[in-house]
């Protein structure tokens, strides 16, 4: 926001199907806008300011982070309290790894190379293999 003029603005936040519009103020010296959302998030949150007239003039995205490394810690936990005589605790492991790294991969796209999309779907990924279950029995 720096070199916008005061004024009202909209900050835009989306987030999964989700979007909330919040009227926004930047007074006379103000460099920034700062927001503390008080929702629930989970995935690419996008945050968009717009003026007036709705023309965008600045979007970010970052990613709500918590939802996948509560998955993370479990299968790890999981992983470490594993008794079995079989390759099923190998297998949590690397899971939680493939995650891991789908997080950390979604979380550059978003907030280094802005590629909001791919963001996305890195996200998703990494979501669909926490909600997996393995099916081998040991």
């Amino acid at each position: 926001m720096i070199g916008q003029s005061p004024g009202q603005y909209t900050l835009e936040l989306s987030y999964g199907s989700t979007i909330t519009d919040v009227p926004v103020t930047l007074n006379q010296g103000q460099a920034q806008i700062i927001y503390i959302a008080d929702i629930e998030t989970s995935g690419v949150v996008v945050a968009t300011i717009k003026n007036a007239q709705g023309l965008v003039l600045t979007q970010e995205a970052s990613v709500a982070t918590c939802q996948i490394d509560c998955c993370i810690a479990k299968l790890v936990e999981s992983a470490i309290n594993c008794t079995c005589k079989c390759d099923k605790c190998k297998e949590e492991l690397d899971r939680a790894e493939k995650i891991f790294l789908l997080l950390q991969s979604a979380v550059y796209a978003a907030e280094v190379a802005e590629n909001i999309q791919d963001a996305k779907d890195k996200y998703a990924k990494a979501n669909e293999l926490c909600t997996e279950v393995c099916a081998c029995g040991c």
